[in-house]
């Protein structure tokens, strides 16, 4: 008797278990889905490119890509909305990201080959730089990231 109560018991905790790791893959792939044909920026503030570029394969759409999801890694810091100094900071960083892609958005409509490709190849630099920050913020003091965010800021105004 008691042997089947703790097969039940261990049958439930399994059943739990298994639940929960199914929901939760769900709520993360329907959260990841959602993000990646939202026309979001920045998370919450919807960008100006394109809409067609949240699936475009072209240059300028894969480097808009890929600052929707760098900058996007740099708001998932659990650290950051705890200091208003770097809320401070990240919001320029926004302002920032929000300025490179609209030059992403203007070299998309150059007829000068040479000239767009400089400016593209401008642009993925920066963005390369943008995609090392959110793992420098973790676990980070809070000056150096303050740092770390003013230097990309820089390094996108710059771009």
């Amino acid at each position: 008797m008691i042997a089947a109560i703790v097969i039940a018991i261990i049958i439930a905790v399994a059943l739990s278990i298994l639940c929960g790791a199914v929901w939760f893959a769900w709520d993360s792939d329907k959260r990841v889905k959602k993000f990646a044909r939202s026309t979001d920026l920045v998370p919450g503030k919807p960008g100006r490119a394109p809409t067609e570029w949240t699936t475009s394969t072209s240059r300028e759409a894969l480097l808009h890509q890929r600052i929707r999801y760098a900058i996007a890694d740099v708001h998932a810091n659990p650290a950051i909305p705890h200091s208003p100094e770097l809320v401070a900071a990240r919001d320029r960083l926004d302002d920032a990201v929000f300025g490179l892609d609209d030059k992403l958005i203007d070299a998309s409509g150059m007829t000068d080959d040479d000239e767009k490709s400089a400016r593209l190849s401008s642009a993925e630099s920066a963005i390369s730089v943008l995609e090392e920050l959110p793992r420098k913020l973790w676990e980070a003091p809070t000056e150096t990231q303050l740092a770390d965010l003013e230097k990309v800021t820089s390094a996108l105004e710059r771009a």
